[in-house]
């Protein structure tokens, strides 16, 4: 014996122009979402409008689809601040006394930057520092050689 299950008749609404695109639409802010359009009355506007981006649940139900975008983004902040901390080691290393401290570790004390770099800096705050045993190496001192 086979037991058929009745066919249930499913009708499926579409909206054809879910927003609406016209200048005076996009004239207000927040035409976008309900949340953000009720106005700029609160703080809670301001939260809306950032937080819509990042709710990984309003966008879709897929979990592994979620955690993959969030995975994604914490490589690519991480990508980020490991390139601006590489730039930080680079200059740091290129603008050391690093080679005349190993000469002389007891008299030279190690810095990590040099300021004569750049133009901000004086040739005359250059010779101080160098005179009060900093031991810095003057890159470039700019058209007042």
């Amino acid at each position: 014996m086979i037991i058929h299950s009745p066919e249930l008749e499913v009708k499926i609404l579409v909206d054809r122009n879910p927003v609406k695109i016209s200048f005076e639409e996009w004239a207000r802010p927040g035409h976008f979402s309900r949340t953000i359009a009720k106005g700029l009355n609160t703080t809670t506007w301001i939260w809306n409008l950032h937080a819509d981006a990042h709710d990984f649940d309003s966008h879709t139900s897929v979990l592994e689809e979620i955690s993959l975008k969030i995975f994604s983004a914490h490589f690519g902040q991480l990508s980020i601040i490991f390139l601006w901390l590489s730039g930080m080691y680079f200059h740091d290393a290129r603008f050391s006394n690093y080679e005349a401290w190993l000469s002389n570790p007891t008299h030279i004390r190690p810095s990590a930057q040099v300021n004569g770099c750049t133009r901000k800096i004086g040739k005359s705050v250059i010779q101080a520092v160098d005179s009060a045993g900093l031991r810095i190496v003057p890159v470039s001192f700019g058209a007042e050689e």
